[in-house]
């Protein structure tokens, strides 16, 4: 029985070993995790610089000109890159959450575009720069 009883605590032994994992052995999302985190911090961080930015030039466009016209390029570029993932989602194999998305998009679209078109009201209020 003796010999019985080494064998099990052996197993046990090799089977608490086993638990302590080598970093080289976790699955790949596991061993880029913190990567990931820093990569998700960094998103945020630009996303959230970006609000800000567009924030701040919304609010400067009406008494400079070149907020106005810098509000209005990064309302542009939103809006042609939000039209590009609708057509792509509108090629899409989908259900109900899908439609809901599409229907949102759309919505954004047309705010953007009053958006544009505020921006573009702007500037006849100023003289171009060969009058100056």
């Amino acid at each position: 029985m003796a010999i019985f009883e080494q064998i099990v605590r052996t197993l046990h032994q090799l089977r608490v070993q086993h638990r302590r994992r080598l970093p080289f052995l976790a699955p790949a999302v596991e061993r880029r995790r913190p990567r990931l985190a820093a990569e998700d911090y960094a998103a945020r961080h630009s996303i959230e610089h970006t609000l800000d930015r567009k924030a701040d030039l919304r609010r400067l466009a009406p008494v400079r000109p070149d907020a106005a016209h810098r509000y209005e390029q990064l309302l542009r570029y939103e809006l042609a890159g939000l039209r590009e993932v609708v057509a792509a989602l509108e090629n899409t194999v989908g259900g109900r959450e899908l439609q809901e998305c599409l229907t949102e998009a759309r919505e954004e679209i047309e705010r953007l575009e009053i958006e544009v078109a505020w921006c573009a009201s702007l500037a006849p209020r100023w003289p171009t720069t060969a009058e100056r």
